[in-house]
């Protein structure tokens, strides 16, 4: 991929660029494409996949309910509640 039109990438991405920045993205953009594909031309024959940098499993515990929480006792620390619902300001206009 060779050809990168950064001017459609910078507006999909909403950045403002320049002429010397959008340059220098382009560049940048694609020696980072170039280097992926390199990745391609490793031989990964026999190659297991790592699910874990350290290879050991995880002991995980089972997910089990502890307590349950009334909305009564989780609402009681709220500064301010309308009906079973914590109140927050509005954030959007």
């Amino acid at each position: 991929m060779s050809d990168i039109n950064i001017k459609k990438v910078s507006y999909l991405a909403k950045l403002e660029l320049n002429e010397e920045k959008a340059a220098l993205y382009e560049k940048s953009l694609s020696e980072i494409i170039e280097w992926v594909d390199n990745l391609k031309k490793l031989d990964t024959e026999g190659v297991e996949p790592l699910h874990n940098i350290t290879e050991k499993s995880q002991n995980l515990r089972n997910d089990e309910v502890l307590k349950e929480n009334s909305t009564e006792q989780v609402l009681s620390n709220a500064p301010e509640k309308a009906q079973n619902f914590f109140r927050v300001p509005k954030v959007v206009e």
